[in-house]
Protein backbone atom coordinates (compact mmCIF):
# COMPACT_ATOMS: atom_id res chain seq x y z
CA UNK A 1 0.00 0.00 0.00
CA UNK A 2 1.39 2.91 -1.00
CA UNK A 3 1.16 5.93 1.49
CA UNK A 4 -0.68 9.18 1.25
CA UNK A 5 1.75 11.85 0.75
CA UNK A 6 1.08 14.81 3.57
CA UNK A 7 0.07 18.13 2.42
CA UNK A 8 1.22 21.40 2.71
CA UNK A 9 -0.39 24.52 1.17
CA UNK A 10 1.48 28.16 1.13
CA UNK A 11 -0.07 30.66 1.58
CA UNK A 12 0.95 33.75 0.14
CA UNK A 13 -0.49 36.70 2.30
CA UNK A 14 0.45 39.74 0.32
CA UNK A 15 -1.92 42.05 -1.81
CA UNK A 16 1.32 42.17 -4.25
CA UNK A 17 1.10 38.56 -5.27
CA UNK A 18 1.84 37.87 -8.82
CA UNK A 19 0.21 34.80 -8.79
CA UNK A 20 -4.13 33.38 -8.80
CA UNK A 21 -6.16 31.09 -10.48
CA UNK A 22 -4.34 29.19 -12.60
CA UNK A 23 -1.64 30.41 -12.04
CA UNK A 24 -1.12 28.87 -8.17
CA UNK A 25 -0.99 25.40 -10.26
CA UNK A 26 1.15 26.62 -12.86
CA UNK A 27 3.70 27.87 -10.46
CA UNK A 28 4.09 24.52 -8.10
CA UNK A 29 3.86 22.69 -12.17
CA UNK A 30 7.15 24.73 -12.50
CA UNK A 31 8.71 24.43 -9.01
CA UNK A 32 8.60 20.75 -9.95
CA UNK A 33 10.24 20.48 -12.65
CA UNK A 34 13.66 22.42 -11.52
CA UNK A 35 16.09 19.48 -10.69
CA UNK A 36 18.29 21.54 -8.15
CA UNK A 37 19.26 24.70 -6.14
CA UNK A 38 21.14 26.28 -8.85
CA UNK A 39 17.38 26.19 -11.06
CA UNK A 40 15.68 27.32 -8.44
CA UNK A 41 17.62 30.34 -7.75
CA UNK A 42 17.64 31.53 -11.62
CA UNK A 43 13.79 30.65 -12.12
CA UNK A 44 13.10 32.79 -8.51
CA UNK A 45 15.43 35.28 -10.48
CA UNK A 46 13.59 35.33 -13.64
CA UNK A 47 10.03 35.28 -11.80
CA UNK A 48 11.35 38.53 -9.66
CA UNK A 49 12.71 40.16 -12.43
CA UNK A 50 9.16 39.31 -14.38
CA UNK A 51 7.23 40.44 -11.35
CA UNK A 52 9.02 43.94 -11.33
CA UNK A 53 8.38 44.43 -15.28
CA UNK A 54 4.61 43.38 -14.34
CA UNK A 55 5.02 47.07 -11.87
CA UNK A 56 6.38 48.70 -14.81
CA UNK A 57 4.08 47.88 -17.47
CA UNK A 58 1.32 48.52 -15.00
CA UNK A 59 2.40 52.43 -14.98
CA UNK A 60 5.53 52.90 -12.80
CA UNK A 61 7.85 53.75 -15.76
CA UNK A 62 5.51 56.48 -16.26
CA UNK A 63 5.21 57.86 -12.41
CA UNK A 64 1.16 57.15 -12.18
CA UNK A 65 -0.20 56.77 -8.68
CA UNK A 66 0.03 53.36 -7.06
CA UNK A 67 -3.49 52.88 -6.86
CA UNK A 68 -3.93 53.51 -10.72
CA UNK A 69 -1.28 50.63 -11.19
CA UNK A 70 -2.25 48.15 -8.83
CA UNK A 71 -5.68 48.65 -10.71
CA UNK A 72 -3.88 47.92 -13.91
CA UNK A 73 -2.06 44.83 -12.19
CA UNK A 74 -4.90 42.92 -11.03
CA UNK A 75 -6.34 42.87 -14.27
CA UNK A 76 -3.62 40.31 -15.27
CA UNK A 77 -3.81 36.67 -15.42
CA UNK A 78 -2.22 35.83 -12.34
CA UNK A 79 0.37 33.80 -14.15
CA UNK A 80 3.44 35.59 -14.74
CA UNK A 81 6.11 36.71 -12.32
CA UNK A 82 6.20 35.97 -8.11
CA UNK A 83 6.43 38.77 -5.48
CA UNK A 84 8.76 39.12 -2.91
CA UNK A 85 6.51 37.11 -0.38
CA UNK A 86 6.25 34.43 -2.88
CA UNK A 87 9.60 34.41 -3.32
CA UNK A 88 10.49 33.35 -0.32
CA UNK A 89 7.55 30.38 -0.04
CA UNK A 90 8.60 29.05 -3.65
CA UNK A 91 11.46 28.41 -2.36
CA UNK A 92 10.30 27.11 0.82
CA UNK A 93 7.58 24.71 -1.12
CA UNK A 94 10.12 23.61 -3.75
CA UNK A 95 12.59 22.66 -0.17
CA UNK A 96 9.51 20.61 1.44
CA UNK A 97 8.68 18.83 -1.80
CA UNK A 98 11.97 17.33 -1.91
CA UNK A 99 11.22 16.24 1.85
CA UNK A 100 8.30 14.30 0.57
CA UNK A 101 5.51 16.79 0.99
CA UNK A 102 2.67 17.07 -1.58
CA UNK A 103 2.87 21.06 -2.33
CA UNK A 104 0.12 24.02 -3.10
CA UNK A 105 0.08 27.57 -3.53
CA UNK A 106 -2.80 29.79 -2.36
CA UNK A 107 -2.97 33.78 -2.60
CA UNK A 108 -4.67 35.20 -0.11
CA UNK A 109 -5.72 38.14 -2.48
CA UNK A 110 -7.57 36.07 -4.03
CA UNK A 111 -10.20 35.81 -1.59
CA UNK A 112 -9.80 38.70 0.57
CA UNK A 113 -9.43 41.86 -1.28
CA UNK A 114 -8.19 45.52 -0.60
CA UNK A 115 -11.46 46.88 -0.17
CA UNK A 116 -11.84 43.97 2.88
CA UNK A 117 -14.25 42.02 0.97
CA UNK A 118 -14.45 38.29 1.15
CA UNK A 119 -14.70 35.92 -1.92
CA UNK A 120 -14.98 32.74 -2.61
CA UNK A 121 -15.05 31.44 1.26
CA UNK A 122 -16.31 28.18 0.62
CA UNK A 123 -13.14 27.53 -2.02
CA UNK A 124 -10.86 28.78 0.47
CA UNK A 125 -12.25 26.66 3.40
CA UNK A 126 -12.12 24.05 1.06
CA UNK A 127 -8.12 23.88 0.44
CA UNK A 128 -7.82 24.57 4.45
CA UNK A 129 -9.54 21.34 5.20
CA UNK A 130 -7.47 19.20 3.00
CA UNK A 131 -4.37 20.48 4.17
CA UNK A 132 -1.99 18.81 6.41
CA UNK A 133 0.05 22.12 7.25
CA UNK A 134 -0.02 25.59 6.23
CA UNK A 135 3.25 27.77 5.29
CA UNK A 136 2.14 31.13 5.19
CA UNK A 137 4.08 34.51 3.66
CA UNK A 138 3.95 37.58 3.85
CA UNK A 139 5.49 41.19 4.63
CA UNK A 140 6.05 42.79 7.86
CA UNK A 141 3.90 45.89 8.78
CA UNK A 142 5.74 47.88 12.32
CA UNK A 143 6.97 44.28 13.33
CA UNK A 144 3.65 42.16 12.97
CA UNK A 145 1.77 40.86 9.91
CA UNK A 146 -0.10 42.44 7.82
CA UNK A 147 -3.82 42.16 7.68
CA UNK A 148 -4.89 39.33 5.24
CA UNK A 149 -2.54 37.25 7.45
CA UNK A 150 -4.69 38.64 10.12
CA UNK A 151 -7.75 38.07 8.17
CA UNK A 152 -6.66 34.32 7.99
CA UNK A 153 -6.62 33.84 11.38
CA UNK A 154 -10.17 35.30 11.71
CA UNK A 155 -11.21 33.33 9.47
CA UNK A 156 -10.89 30.05 10.86
CA UNK A 157 -11.04 31.27 14.68
CA UNK A 158 -14.63 32.08 13.11
CA UNK A 159 -15.70 28.96 11.90
CA UNK A 160 -16.27 26.43 14.93
CA UNK A 161 -15.88 23.16 12.39
CA UNK A 162 -12.99 24.59 10.57
CA UNK A 163 -11.11 25.92 13.77
CA UNK A 164 -11.83 22.43 15.54
CA UNK A 165 -10.73 20.42 12.10
CA UNK A 166 -7.49 22.62 11.92
CA UNK A 167 -6.53 21.04 15.87
CA UNK A 168 -3.26 19.54 15.77
CA UNK A 169 -1.96 20.42 11.88
CA UNK A 170 1.10 21.96 11.18
CA UNK A 171 2.09 25.77 10.26
CA UNK A 172 5.52 27.43 9.72
CA UNK A 173 5.54 30.84 8.01
CA UNK A 174 7.89 33.37 6.68
CA UNK A 175 8.06 36.94 7.11
CA UNK A 176 9.50 39.81 4.35
CA UNK A 177 10.20 43.41 5.35
CA UNK A 178 12.37 46.43 3.93
CA UNK A 179 15.33 46.14 6.17
CA UNK A 180 17.38 42.97 7.41
CA UNK A 181 16.25 43.57 11.28
CA UNK A 182 13.12 44.81 10.09
CA UNK A 183 10.82 43.43 12.18
CA UNK A 184 10.71 39.97 10.54
CA UNK A 185 10.92 38.08 13.85
CA UNK A 186 8.81 39.27 16.06
CA UNK A 187 6.32 39.45 13.13
CA UNK A 188 6.65 35.67 12.90
CA UNK A 189 6.54 35.12 16.52
CA UNK A 190 3.24 37.18 16.94
CA UNK A 191 1.71 35.14 13.95
CA UNK A 192 3.06 31.56 15.37
CA UNK A 193 1.12 33.01 18.63
CA UNK A 194 -2.13 33.40 16.64
CA UNK A 195 -1.57 30.02 15.08
CA UNK A 196 -1.32 28.34 18.16
CA UNK A 197 -3.92 29.39 19.52
CA UNK A 198 -5.99 28.26 16.96
CA UNK A 199 -5.00 24.70 17.98
CA UNK A 200 -2.00 23.74 15.40
CA UNK A 201 1.09 23.19 16.38
CA UNK A 202 4.64 25.06 14.60
CA UNK A 203 8.12 24.60 13.50
CA UNK A 204 10.76 27.14 13.20
CA UNK A 205 13.46 26.64 10.19
CA UNK A 206 15.89 24.24 10.43
CA UNK A 207 19.20 23.27 11.81
CA UNK A 208 20.71 24.40 8.54
CA UNK A 209 19.91 27.70 9.19
CA UNK A 210 19.79 27.50 13.05
CA UNK A 211 16.34 26.54 14.45
CA UNK A 212 15.29 30.23 14.30
CA UNK A 213 11.34 30.92 14.29
CA UNK A 214 10.83 30.97 10.28
CA UNK A 215 12.06 31.95 6.79
CA UNK A 216 13.10 35.85 7.57
CA UNK A 217 13.45 37.81 3.80
CA UNK A 218 14.91 41.37 3.43
CA UNK A 219 13.31 42.75 0.15
CA UNK A 220 13.45 46.49 -0.14
CA UNK A 221 11.70 47.12 -3.24
CA UNK A 222 9.94 45.20 -5.77
CA UNK A 223 11.71 42.25 -7.35
CA UNK A 224 14.51 42.22 -4.65
CA UNK A 225 14.03 39.50 -2.99
CA UNK A 226 15.64 37.12 -4.68
CA UNK A 227 18.38 38.52 -3.99
CA UNK A 228 18.70 37.88 -0.64
CA UNK A 229 20.76 34.63 0.30
CA UNK A 230 20.27 34.34 3.85
CA UNK A 231 16.57 34.82 3.60
CA UNK A 232 15.98 32.26 0.63
CA UNK A 233 18.15 30.07 3.10
CA UNK A 234 15.62 30.66 5.59
CA UNK A 235 12.64 30.18 3.73
CA UNK A 236 13.96 27.02 2.53
CA UNK A 237 14.77 25.55 6.26
CA UNK A 238 11.55 25.83 7.07
CA UNK A 239 9.62 24.52 3.92
CA UNK A 240 12.47 21.30 4.96
CA UNK A 241 11.42 21.45 8.47
CA UNK A 242 8.01 21.38 7.72
CA UNK A 243 8.18 18.76 4.85
CA UNK A 244 10.12 16.29 7.40
CA UNK A 245 7.81 16.94 10.44
CA UNK A 246 4.96 16.04 8.53
CA UNK A 247 6.40 13.00 7.18
CA UNK A 248 6.50 11.88 10.55
CA UNK A 249 3.20 12.85 11.08
CA UNK A 250 1.79 11.14 8.68
CA UNK A 251 1.83 7.91 10.16
CA UNK A 252 -0.85 5.49 11.85
CA UNK A 253 1.70 3.82 14.08
CA UNK A 254 0.93 3.82 17.69
CA UNK A 255 2.80 3.76 21.32
CA UNK A 256 2.76 0.78 23.45
CA UNK A 257 2.78 2.92 26.53
CA UNK A 258 1.57 6.36 27.35
CA UNK A 259 3.79 9.69 25.58
CA UNK A 260 6.57 10.33 28.01
CA UNK A 261 6.44 13.77 29.25
CA UNK A 262 9.25 15.41 31.61
CA UNK A 263 8.21 18.63 33.32
CA UNK A 264 10.11 21.61 34.11
CA UNK A 265 9.70 23.70 36.83
CA UNK A 266 11.94 26.24 36.69
CA UNK A 267 10.59 29.30 38.88
CA UNK A 268 8.00 28.82 41.62
CA UNK A 269 6.51 30.92 44.37
CA UNK A 270 5.33 29.55 47.44
CA UNK A 271 5.64 26.24 46.14
CA UNK A 272 2.47 27.05 43.79
CA UNK A 273 4.27 25.59 40.64
CA UNK A 274 5.81 22.30 41.84
CA UNK A 275 2.31 21.96 43.66
CA UNK A 276 0.46 22.47 40.56
CA UNK A 277 2.25 20.31 38.24
CA UNK A 278 1.91 16.87 40.24
CA UNK A 279 -1.55 17.60 41.07
CA UNK A 280 -1.95 18.21 37.01
CA UNK A 281 0.00 14.88 36.61
CA UNK A 282 -2.45 13.15 38.97
CA UNK A 283 -5.37 13.93 37.32
CA UNK A 284 -3.79 12.85 34.11
CA UNK A 285 -2.87 9.53 35.38
CA UNK A 286 -2.41 6.83 33.24
CA UNK A 287 -2.60 8.87 29.95
CA UNK A 288 0.86 9.98 30.69
CA UNK A 289 4.36 8.90 31.73
CA UNK A 290 5.42 12.15 33.99
CA UNK A 291 8.94 12.97 35.29
CA UNK A 292 9.17 16.81 37.39
CA UNK A 293 12.27 17.66 38.00
CA UNK A 294 12.40 20.23 40.22
CA UNK A 295 14.91 22.95 38.84
CA UNK A 296 13.78 26.05 41.35
CA UNK A 297 15.49 24.32 43.79
CA UNK A 298 18.89 23.29 42.59
CA UNK A 299 21.89 25.54 42.19
CA UNK A 300 22.40 26.29 38.48
CA UNK A 301 25.32 28.52 37.62
CA UNK A 302 24.79 31.44 35.10
CA UNK A 303 25.62 30.85 31.41
CA UNK A 304 29.84 32.26 31.08
CA UNK A 305 28.79 32.59 27.24
CA UNK A 306 32.49 30.38 26.28
CA UNK A 307 33.50 30.69 22.94
CA UNK A 308 33.36 26.78 22.39
CA UNK A 309 30.02 24.83 23.50
CA UNK A 310 29.59 21.92 23.99
CA UNK A 311 33.20 21.56 25.00
CA UNK A 312 33.65 18.74 22.08
CA UNK A 313 31.22 16.43 20.24
CA UNK A 314 30.06 13.43 21.99
CA UNK A 315 26.91 10.90 22.85
CA UNK A 316 24.58 12.65 24.30
CA UNK A 317 24.49 10.82 27.77
CA UNK A 318 27.93 12.90 28.17
CA UNK A 319 27.32 15.97 30.16
CA UNK A 320 29.61 18.57 27.92
CA UNK A 321 28.95 21.82 29.47
CA UNK A 322 32.66 23.89 30.52
CA UNK A 323 30.51 24.59 33.88
CA UNK A 324 31.43 21.73 35.98
CA UNK A 325 32.33 22.97 39.82
CA UNK A 326 30.96 21.12 42.76
CA UNK A 327 28.25 24.34 43.55
CA UNK A 328 26.20 23.65 39.74
CA UNK A 329 23.54 20.85 40.39
CA UNK A 330 23.05 20.43 35.99
CA UNK A 331 25.82 17.80 35.59
CA UNK A 332 23.86 15.74 37.57
CA UNK A 333 20.66 16.43 36.35
CA UNK A 334 21.91 16.12 32.59
CA UNK A 335 20.92 12.45 32.56
CA UNK A 336 17.26 13.75 33.91
CA UNK A 337 16.55 15.83 30.79
CA UNK A 338 17.30 13.39 27.77
CA UNK A 339 14.90 10.28 26.48
CA UNK A 340 11.61 12.08 26.93
CA UNK A 341 8.56 12.35 24.15
CA UNK A 342 7.66 15.98 25.13
CA UNK A 343 8.43 18.58 27.15
CA UNK A 344 6.74 21.20 29.19
CA UNK A 345 8.42 24.41 30.79
CA UNK A 346 6.61 25.38 33.88
CA UNK A 347 7.11 29.19 36.00
CA UNK A 348 5.19 30.50 38.64
CA UNK A 349 5.11 34.27 37.77
CA UNK A 350 3.36 36.29 40.40
CA UNK A 351 2.78 39.78 40.39
CA UNK A 352 4.73 39.92 44.15
CA UNK A 353 8.40 39.09 42.42
CA UNK A 354 9.30 39.15 46.18
CA UNK A 355 7.94 35.66 46.37
CA UNK A 356 9.55 34.45 43.23
CA UNK A 357 12.17 31.40 43.20
CA UNK A 358 13.65 29.59 40.66
CA UNK A 359 16.85 29.16 38.18
CA UNK A 360 14.07 29.88 35.02
CA UNK A 361 17.09 32.33 33.13
CA UNK A 362 20.13 30.51 34.38
CA UNK A 363 18.31 27.62 33.23
CA UNK A 364 17.48 29.06 29.43
CA UNK A 365 21.28 30.13 29.11
CA UNK A 366 22.75 27.01 30.40
CA UNK A 367 20.14 24.75 28.12
CA UNK A 368 22.80 26.65 25.24
CA UNK A 369 24.74 23.46 25.46
CA UNK A 370 21.92 21.16 24.73
CA UNK A 371 20.78 22.91 21.77
CA UNK A 372 24.13 23.25 19.73
CA UNK A 373 25.43 19.72 21.18
CA UNK A 374 23.07 18.78 17.73
CA UNK A 375 20.04 19.72 19.00
CA UNK A 376 19.33 16.85 21.78
CA UNK A 377 15.43 17.86 21.87
CA UNK A 378 14.76 17.73 18.21
CA UNK A 379 11.37 17.26 17.49
CA UNK A 380 10.06 17.14 21.24
CA UNK A 381 6.31 18.84 21.37
CA UNK A 382 6.77 21.38 23.69
CA UNK A 383 3.99 23.24 25.70
CA UNK A 384 4.99 26.15 27.90
CA UNK A 385 2.36 26.18 31.27
CA UNK A 386 2.34 29.26 33.29
CA UNK A 387 0.62 29.97 36.90
CA UNK A 388 0.05 33.46 36.94
CA UNK A 389 -1.62 36.01 39.21
CA UNK A 390 -3.32 38.16 36.69
CA UNK A 391 -4.22 36.41 32.69
CA UNK A 392 -2.40 39.36 30.39
CA UNK A 393 0.16 40.41 33.21
CA UNK A 394 2.57 37.20 32.32
CA UNK A 395 5.11 37.17 29.35
CA UNK A 396 6.89 33.81 30.35
CA UNK A 397 4.66 31.51 27.90
CA UNK A 398 5.95 33.68 24.83
CA UNK A 399 9.35 33.80 26.42
CA UNK A 400 9.59 30.19 26.99
CA UNK A 401 7.83 29.47 23.29
CA UNK A 402 10.37 31.20 21.64
CA UNK A 403 13.61 30.23 23.64
CA UNK A 404 12.40 26.58 23.62
CA UNK A 405 11.47 26.75 19.86
CA UNK A 406 15.13 27.79 19.25
CA UNK A 407 15.43 24.00 20.65
CA UNK A 408 14.33 22.50 17.04
CA UNK A 409 11.16 20.80 18.58
CA UNK A 410 7.82 21.52 17.79
CA UNK A 411 5.84 24.25 19.65
CA UNK A 412 2.13 23.42 20.78
CA UNK A 413 -0.45 25.97 22.55
CA UNK A 414 0.84 27.59 25.57
CA UNK A 415 -1.13 26.60 29.25
CA UNK A 416 -2.18 29.36 31.71
CA UNK A 417 -3.14 28.63 34.56
CA UNK A 418 -5.01 31.49 36.83
CA UNK A 419 -4.63 32.02 40.22
CA UNK A 420 -6.45 33.34 42.65
CA UNK A 421 -5.48 34.03 46.35
CA UNK A 422 -3.01 31.07 46.04
CA UNK A 423 -5.77 28.68 44.65
CA UNK A 424 -5.83 27.49 40.76
CA UNK A 425 -9.39 27.89 39.01
CA UNK A 426 -9.14 27.10 35.69
CA UNK A 427 -7.65 23.51 36.34
CA UNK A 428 -10.39 21.14 34.79
CA UNK A 429 -9.48 23.47 31.55
CA UNK A 430 -5.79 22.52 31.54
CA UNK A 431 -6.75 19.02 31.81
CA UNK A 432 -9.23 19.50 29.02
CA UNK A 433 -6.34 20.89 26.67
CA UNK A 434 -3.89 18.10 27.51
CA UNK A 435 -5.54 14.97 25.39
CA UNK A 436 -4.89 17.00 22.16
CA UNK A 437 -1.26 17.37 23.26
CA UNK A 438 -0.69 13.81 24.29
CA UNK A 439 -2.36 12.93 20.88
CA UNK A 440 0.34 15.51 18.91
CA UNK A 441 3.40 13.77 21.37
CA UNK A 442 2.39 10.62 19.94
CA UNK A 443 2.52 11.28 16.67
CA UNK A 444 5.47 12.74 16.46
CA UNK A 445 7.31 9.99 18.80
CA UNK A 446 5.71 7.52 16.21
CA UNK A 447 7.62 9.12 13.44
CA UNK A 448 10.75 9.91 15.28
CA UNK A 449 11.26 6.10 16.28
CA UNK A 450 9.91 5.06 13.05
CA UNK A 451 12.31 7.14 11.13
CA UNK A 452 15.11 6.39 13.57
CA UNK A 453 17.71 6.77 10.48
CA UNK A 454 17.14 10.27 9.60
CA UNK A 455 18.58 11.50 13.15
CA UNK A 456 21.83 13.13 11.40
CA UNK A 457 21.33 16.39 12.82
CA UNK A 458 23.86 18.85 13.58
CA UNK A 459 24.17 22.29 14.85
CA UNK A 460 26.34 24.96 12.73
CA UNK A 461 27.55 27.38 14.72
CA UNK A 462 27.50 30.26 12.32
CA UNK A 463 29.48 33.47 13.24
CA UNK A 464 31.42 31.58 16.18
CA UNK A 465 34.49 30.73 14.35
CA UNK A 466 36.16 28.86 17.78
CA UNK A 467 33.32 26.33 17.13
CA UNK A 468 33.31 26.02 13.45
CA UNK A 469 36.97 25.15 13.72
CA UNK A 470 36.53 22.75 16.89
CA UNK A 471 33.61 20.87 14.76
CA UNK A 472 35.96 20.67 11.69
CA UNK A 473 38.59 18.96 14.30
CA UNK A 474 36.35 16.64 15.91
CA UNK A 475 34.78 15.23 12.82
CA UNK A 476 38.46 13.91 11.56
CA UNK A 477 38.47 12.41 15.22
CA UNK A 478 34.74 10.43 13.82
CA UNK A 479 32.86 11.88 17.10
CA UNK A 480 30.09 13.03 15.37
CA UNK A 481 29.79 9.78 13.41
CA UNK A 482 30.01 7.58 16.78
CA UNK A 483 27.52 10.13 18.16
CA UNK A 484 24.98 9.96 15.16
CA UNK A 485 25.62 5.43 15.39
CA UNK A 486 24.21 5.98 19.24
CA UNK A 487 21.59 8.60 19.05
CA UNK A 488 19.87 5.89 16.23
CA UNK A 489 20.69 3.07 18.50
CA UNK A 490 18.70 4.44 20.76
CA UNK A 491 16.07 5.23 18.81
CA UNK A 492 15.80 1.83 17.08
CA UNK A 493 15.67 0.39 20.32
CA UNK A 494 12.91 2.31 21.40
CA UNK A 495 11.05 1.77 18.56
CA UNK A 496 11.03 -2.22 19.04
CA UNK A 497 10.11 -1.65 23.02
CA UNK A 498 7.59 1.02 22.44
CA UNK A 499 5.75 0.98 18.71
CA UNK A 500 2.86 -1.24 18.98
CA UNK A 501 3.96 -4.36 16.63
CA UNK A 502 0.96 -4.58 14.35
CA UNK A 503 2.11 -0.89 13.25
CA UNK A 504 5.34 -1.33 12.87
CA UNK A 505 5.28 -2.63 9.53
CA UNK A 506 2.36 -0.60 8.20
Amino acid sequence: MVAVRPKLLGIAASLRNARWGAGNRHLIDALMALPDRAALDAFLTRESELHLENFIQAGRRDKKPFVEIYRNLRKSNGEVGLSNSEVALAAALWSARNEGAEVAHLSLSEYFTANGDLRNGQALRQQLLQADGLLVSGPVYFGDRGSLAESLVDFIGRDPDLHAAMAGRLYGGIAVGAKRNGGQETTLIYQMIDMLGLGFIAVGNDSDTTAQYGGTGHAGDVGTMHKDKYGIDTSMGVGRRMGKVLSSLNNAQRLADAPRVLFLVLQDADGIALRETKALVARLGPRIKASVINIAEHNIKRCIACDICPTNIDLDEVYRCIIKSAGDDLSDLHPDLLCHDALVPVVASPRDRSRVAGNYQTFIERSRYLRRGDYVWSDMLVAPLSFVDSIGYDSYSIRMMTSFLRHHTVMAKPMIGQMVNGQLVNADQIVSEFPAFLAAAERLTCGRLAHARGCDLRYKPVGYILSAHKDFEDEKMRRREAMIENRTDILQQEAKARLLRDAIGS
